[in-house]
C-alpha cells in the first residue's frame, strides 16, 4: 500500500509535467483563469447598480429615458460576453494543453515499457500497473488540467464574493462553511472507496478485455467458429462485465443519496439567506439591488464551493490514479550493465555459453541447466531437441533478453552483462519462431531489421532475393510500397510462409555478426524450404550462425550440433559424429527420417 505521507508528491510532479508540456499553453491558461475569476463581481456589480437604477425610477415614476438605461445595461451584457469568450477561450487552451500533456504521458509509457526487460512480463502485477496507467493516460491529463483551472477559479472568486457577502453579515460566511463541510467528507471518501474498487478490478477488467479480444480478434475468429465457442465466451464476457458494473452502480447509488442529503442542507441554507435578504429590503436596510447581489453573490457561493470541493476530490482521485502511472514509471529494469562496462565491437571472434543455469520467475524447475558450448567466428552450430527442451529461451539469454541466475554468456571473453543490452543487440539478428507481423509496407517490414539504415533502398531487395521472396513483393500492385496484413484497408495479405520470408529477409538486411534462426523455415513448403538452404551460404554471408530446427537434414552441414532435453546438453558433435554414438540425436534423426510401413 502507498505510503499517505508521498500521495502529494504525485501531484507535485504531474504539476511539474503540466508544465514541462506546454509553458505556454499552462500560462495563457492560467491567465485566463485568472480574467474570469474577477468577471463575476463585476456582474454583480452592474446587476445591483442597474436593479437600484430600475427600482428608482420605478418608485419615483420619473419617465425613462432609453439613453440613461443603454449605458449600465451595454456593461452587464459586456460583461457576460467577456465571460463567454473567456470560457471557450480556455476549453480550447485546455484542449491543446491536454493534448501536449496526454503526449507526453503516452511517450513515457512507451518508453519506459520499451526499457523494461522481458522479467516484468512474467508478472501479473506488470499488466495491472500497465492497465491502470494506460487505461487513466487517455484521459487523467486533461482532467488534471480541468481540476486546478477550477481550483484555481474557484479559490479566486470565492474569495470575492465571501469578502462581498461579508459587507452584509459575517455570519453567513460561516453558514456557506458549515453547510459544505459533508460534501468534503463525501467528495473525499468517495474518491477513496472509487479508487479502490477500480484497483481492485484491475485483474477483472483485463479478464474483460480478454474475453472481449477472444470474441473480436482475428487470431481467435477462426478456432470461435469451427469449435462453437462464442456463446461460451460471450457468457464469461457478460458475468465478468456486468459483475464489476453492478458494483460500480452501487457505489454510486450510495453517492447519489447522500449528495441528496447534502443537496437538502443547502437549500435550506439558500432559505435562510433568502429569508434574511427579504426582511432586510422591507426594513428598507438594503436595497433592492443589494438583495440581488447578495442573493446572486450567495448563490455564487454556493456553486464556487460545489465546483472547489469537485476539483478538490477530482484532483484527490487524479493523484490517486496518477501515482499508478509514477509506480508503472519507478519499475526497475534488471537487464543493465554491470560495471566496468564494455563496448562490443565486430567482428565477433566468439561467443561462450558458459555453465549457465536459468529459470523462469515466478517457476521452481530451471528451464536451462549447466550449459556450456562455444560458437567460433564464421561457424554454423545447430541447436536441437524434443519441445520444451528450452531451445528458444537459450536464445532469450543469448539476446540478453534476461539475465541468468549461474553461469553466463561472454562475447570475445567477456560476459555480457558488462555491456549495454542496447548496444550488444546490434550484433545480432534474430528471426524468432513467433515472429512479428507489420502491417505496413513490404519494404518498411524488411527496413525494420535495421532502421536507420542510410539508403535502405538498394539494401531491401537484395535482402528479399537472399530469402526467396523478391519475386512475390515485386509482383505486388505497388511493389515493396504495397501494404500487407489485414488490419488497414488497400492492403494486401500474405501466407504465413510468406510471411516467415519476409521475416528472414529483415534478420538479413540487418547485417549482423551474429545470426540466430529459431525455425526460419517452420511455416515453408519443402520446395521452398529446400530453395532456401541450397542458398544458405547466401544467407549467412561472413555471419556466425546459430540455427535452431526441428528438420533434421538442414543441420546435418553444422560444424557443431548442440542437443537440449530438459533444459541440459544431451549431447554434441557434428552429425556424424552424433549418429555413431547412437543416442539421442540418432533416435530422433532416425524417426524423422524413416519411411513408414505399409
Amino acid at each position: 500500500m502507498e505510503n499517505k505521507k508521498k500521495k502529494p508528491l504525485f501531484i507535485r510532479k504531474s504539476l511539474r509535467l503540466l508544465w514541462r508540456s506546454s509553458p505556454l499553453w499552462a500560462t495563457t491558461g492560467s491567465a485566463l483563469t485568472l480574467i474570469r475569476s474577477f468577471l463575476p463581481l463585476a456582474l454583480i456589480y452592474l446587476v445591483k447598480v442597474l436593479t437600484d437604477m430600475v427600482t428608482e425610477l420605478v418608485m419615483t415614476g420619473t419617465v425613462v429615458e432609453p439613453a440613461l438605461l443603454i449605458w449600465p445595461v451595454l456593461a452587464v451584457v459586456v460583461i457576460f460576453f467577456a465571460d463567454e469568450v473567456a470560457g471557450e477561450l480556455l476549453i480550447f487552451v485546455r484542449s491543446k494543453h491536454a493534448a501536449h500533456f496526454e503526449t507526453d504521458v503516452h511517450d513515457m509509457l512507451h518508453r519506459k515499457s520499451m526499457e523494461l526487460d522481458l522479467n516484468h512480463f512474467e508478472n501479473p502485477d506488470y499488466y495491472d500497473y500497465l492497465a491502470r496507467a494506460s487505461r487513466e493516460a487517455p484521459y487523467r491529463p486533461n482532467s488534471i488540467i480541468n481540476n486546478l483551472i477550477t481550483l484555481m477559479r474557484g479559490s479566486v472568486s470565492i474569495i470575492l464574493m465571501t469578502a462581498v457577502l461579508a459587507t452584509l453579515h459575517p455570519s453567513l460566511i460561516l453558514l456557506v462553511i458549515l453547510i459544505n463541510l459533508p460534501g468534503v467528507w463525501l467528495k473525499l471518501r468517495f474518491a477513496n472507496i472509487i479508487y479502490k474498487w477500480k484497483s481492485d478490478q484491475t485483474p477483472e477488467a483485463r479478464k474483460s478485455e480478454y474475453f472481449s479480444w477472444l470474441l473480436t480478434g482475428d487470431r481467435p475468429a477462426r478456432e470461435l467458429r469451427l469449435f462453437g465457442l462464442g456463446k461460451f465466451f460471450r457468457q464469461l464476457f457478460t458475468r465478468s462485465f456486468a459483475g464489476r458494473k453492478q458494483k460500480e452502480t452501487e457505489i454510486l447509488r450510495k453517492r447519489a443519496l447522500l449528495e441528496i442529503i447534502s443537496g437538502l442542507l443547502k437549500a435550506g441554507a439558500l432559505f435562510a439567506a433568502l429569508y434574511y435578504l427579504t426582511r432586510e429590503v422591507t426594513a428598507a436596510r438594503i436595497t433592492p439591488g443589494d438583495m440581488a447581489m447578495y442573493l446572486i453573490a450567495f448563490r455564487q457561493v454556493l456553486v464556487y464551493i460545489r465546483e472547489i470541493l469537485s476539483a478538490v476530490a477530482g484532483l484527490y482521485e487524479d493523484n490517486l490514479f496518477i501515482a499508478d502511472l509514477f509506480r508503472f514509471l519507478e519499475l526497475k529494469e534488471r537487464v543493465v550493465p554491470v560495471h566496468p562496462v564494455i563496448t562490443p565491437k565486430p567482428p565477433l571472434e566468439s561467443i561462450e555459453v558458459r555453465d549457465l543455469t536459468f529459470s523462469y520467475p515466478g517457476t521452481g524447475r530451471p528451464a536451462l541447466k549447466n550449459i556450456n558450448f562455444k560458437i567460433g567466428k564464421g561457424e554454423l552450430v545447430a541447436l536441437v531437441g524434443p519441445n520444451g527442451s528450452g531451445k528458444s529461451t537459450l536464445v532469450k539469454l543469448l539476446c540478453r533478453l534476461y539475465d541468468p541466475q549461474q553461469g553466463g554468456v561472454y562475447l570475445d571473453g567477456q560476459n555480457i552483462v558488462h555491456t549495454d543490452p542496447v548496444a550488444y543487440r546490434k550484433l545480432l539478428s534474430v528471426v524468432f519462431q513467433d515472429f512479428m507481423l507489420y502491417n505496413m509496407s513490404a519494404g518498411d517490414n524488411i527496413r525494420m531489421g535495421k532502421i536507420d539504415m542510410p539508403e535502405p533502398a538498394t539494401r531491401i531487395p537484395d535482402a528479399a532475393c537472399k530469402a526467396g521472396v523478391h519475386g512475390l513483393l515485386s509482383s505486388l500492385p505497388r511493389g515493396y510500397d504495397t501494404q500487407i496484413g489485414r488490419l488497414f484497408e488497400d492492403s494486401r495479405d500474405l501466407s504465413w510462409g510468406e510471411w516467415q520470408k519476409i521475416a528472414l529477409a529483415r534478420a538479413v538486411f540487418r547485417q549482423a555478426p551474429l545470426l540466430i534462426l529459431d525455425e526460419p523455415v517452420s511455416a515453408l513448403d519443402a520446395f521452398t524450404e529446400h530453395e532456401i538452404f541450397s542458398s544458405f551460404s547466401a544467407i549467412r554471408g561472413d555471419s556466425t550462425c546459430l540455427l535452431i530446427s526441428h528438420r533434421f537434414p538442414n543441420v546435418v552441414a553444422a560444424d557443431k550440433i548442440v542437443v537440449l532435453d530438459k533444459g541440459e546438453i544431451a549431447e554434441m558433435g557434428t552429425h556424424s559424429e552424433l549418429m555413431q554414438k547412437k543416442s539421442l540425436y540418432h533416435k530422433m534423426f532416425t524417426l524423422q527420417n524413416s519411411n513408414p510401413q505399409t
